[in-house]
């Protein structure tokens, strides 16, 4: 199982912050994470927006395309392993674990406590809306 992948769509000035997080997490919960999603493009991002709404499915984002951090390489989902296997349906407490260790120690976003949805494994920039700014300028280009 391997993230590296994943961790190479992030950007260049993100993807330290997650890589040394990893490595805090394992240190902090004993546990391997997994980098499951990097960058989204816009299409990706709209498709999963119209799941629950359009399209079939359950609703998982609230963002669309443009509006995620996941949009400009800034925002990664991790997720723990155990037996080998990616372990969504940890205890609660270990997600609220891994969200502290973000928010405390790295000065990263947790969508753990996100008011508006619940998004546990979802880690962000705190500043990736000046990103989403240039492009809503018209300043850089986004997939």
């Amino acid at each position: 199982m391997t993230d590296e992948r994943t961790i190479l769509t992030l950007n260049a000035t993100f993807a330290p912050h997650i890589q040394a997080f990893k490595l805090a997490l394992l240190e902090a919960t004993g546990y391997e994470w997994l980098v499951c999603q990097g960058r989204r493009s816009i299409a990706e991002q709209n498709a999963l927006y119209a799941q629950g709404r359009t399209a079939p499915g359950k609703v998982c984002t609230k963002a669309k395309g443009g509006q995620s951090a996941h949009n400009f390489g800034l925002a990664a989902d991790l997720c723990p392993i155990k037996d080998g296997e990616l372990w969504w349906d940890a205890p609660k407490s270990l997600w609220q674990q891994a969200a502290d260790l973000a928010k405390k120690t790295l000065c990263l976003v947790p969508g753990f406590y996100f008011e508006s949805i619940y998004d546990p494994d979802h880690f962000e920039d705190p500043n990736w809306k000046t990103t989403q700014a240039l492009y809503y300028a018209g300043k850089m280009e986004v997939a």
